[in-house]
């Protein structure tokens, strides 16, 4: 009963959206009102003279809206008087005609009027509903926002608590092998102190893009700016790469061991001295990276390996998934690094 209902006043909007349709249907409802008045008159008894009009009246109304149904009431009504009220075939009025139209008056503007109140009240029961539709569409949405806000703040811890600790690993490492490495207790905390800098220095790199990656030429100034005078000792060209965290970190703290080593005892120590950085990617997905001294002492393979020797040939290559190797020539030091640029899914998997 109510889908018939609600089918009804449906059909009812479609109706009175289209004007000549309701128009039309006002013009039916008054012919076949006086029609089947004509047809039935010699069985309808005396003092009925409205009762094939109500129905058309009602109908006008609720189908085709306020208008066609008050000038069908009227037509209807004028109608009835003439053919219907006697004395039949005239306008005349009396006692009598004055009572049968105000009766017919009252009857049809009550018909209207609840008819327009019903259609008022359903018109705003599906305003309601399409509201209460739109708060429970908006209910569902801020649910599911929340939803992913969880389960993105879920991941970030996750991912933050991944990167403290590969950060506190690698700090670990090099604090412990300072120490291990140098009896001199002020000499390797010295050592500790700059390899942590220059972790920071990579760090702040990584923060700029959310730590999701790094620029490489970024990186590699960063890494050499406490070595880098402003005279063109560093001559530095590369494709524009990016690196995630945890290569980018190791690649810092490989150039850092470099370049300390440069200073010290390859070609930063001379004016002359140039350290040329140089990095590719040769099939998408490989990374190389070599650092090249000229013009500096000619440099001997140490008879003890340290830990920057084994950070840079042994740890960073690790990251990479690579390999690295060192070359000491009389003409300078020649550090070459290979790996994957980016890590694959088992490298990203959670601790």
């Amino acid at each position: 009963m109510t889908t018939l209902r609600l089918h009804l006043f449906t059909l009812s909007d479609r109706v009175r959206s289209s004007p000549v349709v309701a128009w039309g249907i006002a013009f039916a409802a008054f012919a076949c009102a006086v029609y089947a008045r004509f047809l039935f008159d010699h069985v309808l008894p005396p003092g009925f003279p409205y009762l094939t009009f109500f129905p058309a009246v009602i109908l006008t109304a609720f189908l085709a809206g306020l208008l066609p149904g008050a000038v069908c009431a009227l037509a209807c009504g004028i109608a009835a008087w003439y053919w219907f009220i006697p004395p039949f075939g005239s306008f005349s009025l009396d006692t009598s005609v004055l009572v049968a139209l105000a009766f017919y008056v009252c009857v049809v503007g009550v018909d209207i009027l609840l008819i327009q109140v019903m259609h008022r009240a359903v018109d705003g029961l599906r305003e309601e509903r399409a509201r209460s539709g739109d708060l429970v569409r908006e209910q569902r949405r801020l649910l599911g926002e929340q939803k992913d806000r969880e389960r993105q703040q879920r991941i970030l811890q996750r991912e933050l608590s991944h990167r403290m600790k590969n950060t506190l690993a690698m700090v670990q490492a090099v604090v412990s092998q300072s120490l291990r490495n140098n009896p001199d207790p002020k000499l390797a905390a010295g050592l500790a102190s700059a390899r942590i800098q220059a972790l920071a220095r990579a760090q702040d790199a990584l923060t700029a893009t959310d730590w999701s990656a790094a620029d490489v030429e970024t990186l590699v100034r960063t890494a050499v700016s406490p070595h880098d005078d402003g005279t063109g000792r560093f001559r530095i060209d590369g494709p524009s790469l990016s690196l995630e965290a945890q290569r980018s970190l190791g690649l810092a703290l490989a150039i850092h061991e470099l370049a300390t080593n440069a200073t010290k005892y390859g070609a930063l120590l001379t004016e002359a001295g140039i350290v040329t950085i140089l990095w590719d990617s040769p099939d998408g997905n490989g990374f190389r990276f070599s650092w090249i001294e000229s013009g500096g002492p000619g440099v001997a393979e140490p008879l003890r390996r340290g830990f920057g020797s084994r950070l840079t040939e042994r740890v960073v290559p690790a990251y990479f998934k690579g390999s690295a190797r060192t070359q000491y020539t009389r003409g300078g030091l020649k550090y070459e690094l290979e790996g994957t640029l980016r890590p694959d899914e088992t490298d990203l998997a959670p601790d």
